[in-house]
């Protein structure tokens, strides 16, 4: 047992095996410190409850076989490969393991081994590649549902349970007191903390539906320590901006209207209204706070863009803050074509542009000769400074953590005044909520949606379909329209269920050869990923297979079709955001939804809403209805992550009412505890930036 004061840094360093090399791997995944650890949470509950029957056996098939191992042997060369043929049910099985011979050195035939992984058929044989082998001592004693995490394959599953495991055990002895009393915990049907993370990492229970049952329970009340913590630090955060002093804008109505008026396009009535708000805001002698939120593709962007030629023609900068590398192209572009016209210099900032123009742009913010700036984080620096900043535009502002999104609320110039700033949001939430999740923010919403815009098409489509759904692809092919294909995994072996980029891509090659087929997930390099992004608007690429990291600042008018698959297991939020991709021209858009064939009631009726409702803010007034979370397991996605490490907004939407009462019971926290709930919850990224 580790003394008292052993983990009290927090620190990965003073955990048993956790040297320099452990450390950068588990630093990949996105664990820093301790409390990293035991919040990241497995993506998946596998059960081995029930042992494969080794004859009944398909190629591809993942397996659970218990057999005794009769013989061991070493291939040749330099780098050793170990082969294993393990008799299962008088069957021999051939296990391989590759360049990693030393971990199984004490194995020795004769051994019970419970064995894990898929299987492979190839010339007769039964071949399962790297599975996971634990040597069985007594039957009686092994874990039947085991978590499985998400380690990218920079750690193995036992060393991350060992680990957690050491912590767990040292906390027992610690003997460490739970922020929230018993009253509340049996208020909300939550258990306690150490009893929490033992059911998420380690949970027991009769039935693999009870264990599930055990984990979402504490799972939640995670997620709800995590909402308390970013309220806490909103509060914080309105504290210290509030009465801040803006600069003063100059710009007259009539200014606004000649440049509407010259515009290709007539703006919606929500649009005008939103634009006078936006304006009124400006004018005010203290700096606002706005949410601007509407639908996929109602037009958002315009009126941010409105925004900033007010702040340019008053003589004052604008920041304009976006999350992804596309995404800052995408609103770089539309800037400099909207105000070529104009006297107005934009100006982009981001990690895949040249020192040398980097260093020009730090320099021309600084003398005030850039009026708009559009980048990443690569704005939030310390190092860049502005001559004088009106105002800042944070676009997909959930990709942003609290302290990020209030860099620009501190003064990045030399005077004491603070810019305006506008937030964005393209996920459509009725107004209760959203008071939930934005409060203390000014809240303006576009519901009208531009002319002509034809309603996406959206179809259910289960797996034993395949065929309708491939002539129904074709068809879109023929008219030479662009497909997205998305994908909730990157790699088959995240998850035993879900489809993944590139097995998907494997079959989609095979049926579609004549096309041409390329891919996209998050752990691309950006150089990669944006020239993927810019052949697929060339028109190089048929069908783009990905992740939902196309789920924002990817607008292909000639993508008519998206296919999504196992859609039961996204959020109906994120469903329609990704159904607004296509669409976005005067072609008709359409939805495919694929899934299993057998679905739980409630998934379906989430995704026959999804057919039903075009509008977004229907959707989820429905969500609130159903109030279905849908399944946890498969929800950690590939792409862009949001300022939160475990809550999603179906969290929010699922937990309204909890949340409200929480809200209410925050001032009664102690100062104690209110510190103990922030450092638990701090985002590592934020935290690093020199502000």
């Amino acid at each position: 047992m580790p003394k008292q004061t052993q983990l009290e840094d927090n620190s990965l360093e003073t955990l048993p095996g956790v040297g320099k090399a452990t450390k950068i791997k588990l630093q990949n995944i996105g664990i820093k410190r301790i409390t990293d650890l035991l919040l990241y949470l497995p993506n998946q509950l596998i059960d081995k409850t029930n042992v494969s029957n080794v004859n009944e056996v398909n190629n591809g098939d993942k397996c659970l076989f218990i057999g005794v191992i009769d013989k061991i042997f070493y291939t040749r060369g330099f780098n050793k490969n170990l082969i294993f043929t393990v008799l299962v049910q008088s069957t021999h099985l051939q296990i391989k393991f590759i360049h990693k011979t030393i971990i199984y050195k004490n194995l020795k035939i004769g051994d019970k081994v419970r064995i894990f992984g898929v299987v492979y058929i190839q010339s007769l044989k039964k071949i399962m590649i790297h599975p996971e082998l634990e040597l069985v001592e007594d039957e009686k004693n092994l874990e039947k549902i085991v978590p499985y995490y998400n380690t990218r394959r920079q750690i193995s599953q036992n060393k991350i349970r060992k680990l957690i495991r050491f912590v767990l055990d040292y906390l027992r002895f610690k003997n460490s007191e739970d922020i929230f009393d018993d009253n509340t915990l049996k208020l909300f049907n939550i258990p306690n903390h150490l009893d929490a993370l033992e059911n998420c990492h380690f949970p027991i229970a009769s039935s693999y539906d009870d264990a599930v049952d055990l984990f979402e329970r504490s799972r939640k009340r995670f997620v709800l320590e995590e909402i308390i913590s970013r309220n806490l630090r909103i509060d914080n955060m309105k504290q210290s901006v509030k009465g801040n002093l803006s600069y003063e804008f100059t710009y007259k109505k009539h200014e606004i209207d000649k440049f509407v008026n010259t515009l290709p396009f007539k703006l919606t009535d929500s649009q005008c209204d939103a634009v006078d708000l936006v304006c009124n805001s400006l004018h005010k002698e203290f700096a606002s706070h706005r949410l601007i939120q509407g639908d996929v593709g109602c037009g958002k962007t315009i009126v941010s863009a409105i925004s900033a030629y007010a702040t340019c023609i008053s003589g004052l900068q604008t920041a304009f803050l976006a999350p992804t590398e596309l995404l800052v192209d995408q609103h770089y572009n539309y800037l400099k074509t909207l105000f070529r016209e104009k006297n107005i210099k934009v100006a982009r900032l981001n990690s895949s542009i040249q020192i040398k123009e980097k260093n020009e742009t730090i320099a021309c913010l600084k003398n005030g000769s850039i009026d708009i700036v559009v980048g990443t984080h690569s704005l939030l620096n310390s190092s860049i400074f502005f001559k004088k900043l009106g105002l800042c535009i944070i676009d997909e502002q959930h990709k942003f953590g609290i302290n990020q999104r209030s860099t620009f609320v501190q003064h990045r110039d030399s005077s004491t005044l603070s810019p305006h700033i506008i937030y964005m949001s393209a996920t459509p939430i009725p107004r209760s909520l959203a008071l939930v999740l934005y409060q203390g923010l000014d809240y303006t919403t576009i519901k009208d949606m531009p002319k002509g815009r034809k309603r996406t098409i959206t179809e259910r489509v289960d797996r034993d379909s395949r065929n309708i759904l491939y002539s129904k692809i074709i068809e879109h092919l023929l008219e030479d329209e662009q497909i997205f294909w998305v994908c909730p995994a990157i790699n088959i072996s995240e998850s035993s269920e879900l489809e993944s980029v590139y097995s998907v891509h494997d079959v989609v090659s095979k049926v579609f050869k004549d096309y041409n087929i390329a891919v996209l997930h998050g752990q691309l390099e950006d150089k990669v990923q944006a020239d993927t992004i810019k052949k697929f608007r060339d028109g190089k690429i048929n069908i783009l297979i990905c992740t939902t990291v196309i789920e924002v600042g990817v607008d292909v008018p000639n993508a008519t079709c998206i296919v999504i698959e196992d859609a039961d297991r996204f959020g109906l939020s994120q469903l329609h955001q990704l159904r607004g991709r296509v669409g976005r021209s005067s072609r008709q858009g359409f939805c495919y939804l694929a899934h299993k064939k057998q679905l739980k009631d409630n998934a379906i009726r989430r995704l026959d809403s999804l057919v039903s409702y075009s509008s977004g803010f229907k959707i989820a007034e429905e969500d609130l209805l159903i109030r279905g979370s849908g399944d946890y397991f498969g929800h950690r996605q590939s792409g862009h992550s949001n300022n939160f490490k475990l809550a999603t907004l179906q969290d929010f939407i699922t937990n309204v009412d909890i949340i409200k009462d929480l809200q209410s019971r925050i001032s009664s926290l102690s100062d104690t505890t209110r510190v103990q709930l922030l450092k638990r919850w701090r985002n590592e990224e934020e935290e690093s930036l020199k502000i």
